[in-house]
């Protein structure tokens, strides 16, 4: 597509934030120094931001939106708020936060601290200080309108009128399929000071099946007449590819180590002992789904076909298969660069169905191919044949999404805020 010429004003850019996570900013400062990050925006969350103030800095000069996570959603929950997020500077230590906590102007106050913060900090852009309002968590919801104005007061007090504040709005999978919920939702939100909704949705992730994407998307159309960007928090693959292009949603969010599904299983319950693993692992594209690092060295040494379908010889990238192993972060992160940038240069009226040929179908042709490898581990086999049905059966429902509900006003681009405009042209590098 880079022979497209634009007659008008170019296409909507899709919009790409990724999370830096804990003992990530080493990785992302060397990827940084190196010019290999393409992304409009990164979000820290408030409990490691003080470790990783060193990236923060470099990443403010050059032109990139910085965002708070403020980590109230898991310091208010019983199983989350004595993990890492107790670092944040306005986490209670022996207890989740409380609905007292967020009354603006008290001793108890965490939205003063919070402002004064992203302040100091130089962030351009705070996630509101909301919660998780699945099981029976609604209540906070008018709490978390009320916080959101409160921060907004108090940003201006502190000096803070160029920090823009984007709604995190935290539902379940069953919540955003409820119409008369969201309608109210919708209307609670009009008026607020919030320049995007960023939508985060337990139970819906990477993995989402063509029936799933399709009515989310129905139920994200609700969220249009907010007029305000919106991006789908924690989600990659496909699910969110497949949103962006239909218009439904202005991009997404995701992190070099996963952070493309979010569940919240154990938030309301007393917090259990031990974690899982934390095994590398490799985004594989053609599957639309992580592999360990250990299993794909596996495949590449029992397949040659298998190292020149997955292997990596992007210049720009890996070059060979040894360095897409010791970094698939990195490798994972190339893909999305290109693959957003391509989709980005088509217009609104062809995009939906230029993605539906050129990308959706390309990596169902690729699952097949992979189910039949020779050579091939048996577990990956396995694997290869459930990803080409979820494709194929994907792309089914898509088609039929895209008929159903036609052209649509795409969801309006996620810019940079004036704020990041203001420090001068960013001199990160495009793929």
């Amino acid at each position: 597509m880079s022979n497209v010429v634009h007659l008008h004003k170019p296409p909507p850019q899709i919009a790409h934030y990724l999370r830096i996570g804990y003992r990530e900013h080493v990785l992302g400062d060397r990827m940084r120094a190196e010019g290999r990050f393409a992304e409009q925006g990164f979000v820290f969350d408030a409990c490691h931001a003080e470790a990783q103030a060193d990236l923060i800095r470099d990443l403010r000069a050059e032109g990139s939106e910085l965002i708070l996570d403020t980590n109230i959603a898991e310091q208010s929950v019983v199983g989350r708020f004595s993990g890492t997020v107790a670092n944040a500077p306005w986490a209670r230590k022996d207890s989740p936060l409380e609905a007292e906590d967020f009354r603006a102007g008290t001793n108890r106050s965490v939205v003063e601290p919070i402002s004064r913060f992203a302040v100091a900090k130089g962030f351009h852009t705070i996630l509101s200080p909301t919660h998780y309002l699945g099981g029976d968590q609604f209540f906070w919801f008018d709490v978390d309108r009320r916080s959101c104005q409160s921060l907004r007061d108090a940003l201006d007090r502190e000096g803070g009128r160029h920090v823009g504040i984007n709604y995190a709005l935290i539902l379940d999978n069953a919540q955003i399929k409820d119409t008369d919920l969201v309608k109210g939702i919708v209307a609670g939100l009009q008026g607020l000071p919030i320049a995007a909704l960023w939508l985060r949705v337990a139970g819906f992730g990477v993995d989402a099946t063509g029936a799933g994407v399709d009515k989310m998307a129905r139920a994200v159309l609700q969220f249009h007449e907010l007029g305000i960007p919106i991006i789908m928090d924690r989600l990659g693959g496909q699910t969110a590819l497949a949103l962006s292009s239909l218009g439904v949603t202005s991009g997404y969010t995701n992190g070099m180590k996963g952070k493309d599904g979010f569940q919240t299983g154990g938030w309301l319950k007393p917090r259990g002992g031990g974690g899982g693993g934390n095994d590398r692992a490799v985004f594989v594209s053609g599957l639309d789904r992580r592999m360990s690092v250990k299993e794909m060295k596996a495949l590449f040494d029992a397949s040659a076909t298998a190292r020149s379908v997955y292997g990596c010889r992007d210049t720009g990238c890996c070059s060979n298969i040894e360095a897409m192993l010791r970094e698939p972060e990195a490798h994972h992160l190339r893909e999305q660069q290109k693959t957003l940038a391509d989709l980005s240069q088509v217009p609104e009226a062809l995009r939906p169905d230029y993605y539906l040929d050129n990308h959706l179908d390309a990596m169902r042709l690729k699952a097949e191919r992979s189910a039949r490898l020779k050579k091939a581990p048996e577990d990956f086999i396995k694997k290869a044949e459930k990803a080409t049905t979820r494709l194929t059966r994907m792309t089914t429902a898509l088609e039929q999404t895209f008929q159903k509900i036609g052209q649509i006003p795409f969801a309006p681009e996620a810019t940079l805020p004036s704020s990041v405009a203001a420090q001068g042209v960013s001199s990160r590098k495009k793929p």
